[in-house]
C-alpha cells in the first residue's frame, strides 16, 4: 500500500487532503494524519485508523481545514507542474512532421477500423481481441487529439475543489 491508495480513501472525507495524498507532499500529508490519529506514520497504519475510526470523517475535515492553505498551495504546485509538462511537450514538438501524422495515421486507422466492424461481422472467437485492438486503437487517437486541443481534466478537477470550499 501506498500514500496514493490511503489518499483515495481520505479523500471521500476530506477531498483537497486526500489529492495532496496523492501527489509528491503524500507522506508529509500522511505524517500528519497520523499524528491526527495517534499512529504510527505508515500508510498502512493510517489506511487502518481511518477504517476504524468512527470519526474518521470529522478528524481528516479538522486536518485539512487546518491545512487548507498549505494543502491548496501544493495541489496548485502540482497543477503548474503537470501543466507545464504538457507545455514542454508541446513546445519540443512543435512543427515537426511525426505529431501531425501520428494523429492522421490513427485517425484513418480508426475510421477504417469502424467501416470494417459496421459492414463485416466479427467471427465469435475473435470478438474479444478485436476488442482489445479497437480499445489501444481509439485510445492512442485519444491520446494524440488530447494533445492538439489540450484536455479539461484539470480544470474539471479545479473547479470542484473550488465549489467545495465555497
Amino acid at each position: 500500500m501506498d500514500w496514493k491508495e490511503v489518499g483515495q480513501t481520505v479523500a471521500r472525507y476530506a477531498p483537497t487532503l486526500g489529492a495532496a495524498l496523492g501527489g509528491p507532499a503524500g507522506a508529509g500529508i500522511g505524517a500528519i494524519i497520523a499524528a491526527a490519529f495517534g499512529t504510527e506514520n505508515s500508510p498502512e497504519a493510517v489506511a487502518a485508523a481511518v477504517a476504524s475510526s468512527p470519526d474518521a470523517a470529522v478528524r481528516l475535515r479538522e486536518v485539512e481545514l487546518k491545512h487548507i492553505e498549505t494543502l491548496s498551495a501544493l495541489a496548485l504546485q502540482r497543477y503548474q507542474a503537470e501543466l507545464a509538462d504538457v507545455q514542454h511537450a508541446r513546445e519540443q514538438h512543435r512543427g515537426h512532421w511525426m505529431t501531425w501524422l501520428l494523429t492522421l495515421v490513427l485517425g484513418v486507422m480508426v475510421a477504417g477500423l469502424t467501416a470494417v466492424l459496421i459492414l463485416r461481422e466479427t467471427p465469435p472467437e475473435n470478438t474479444e481481441v478485436v476488442y482489445l485492438i479497437a480499445g489501444q486503437l481509439l485510445t492512442a487517437f485519444l491520446t494524440c487529439v488530447t494533445f492538439w486541443v489540450g484536455s479539461s481534466r484539470g480544470s474539471f478537477e479545479k473547479q470542484g475543489q473550488i465549489a467545495r470550499r465555497v
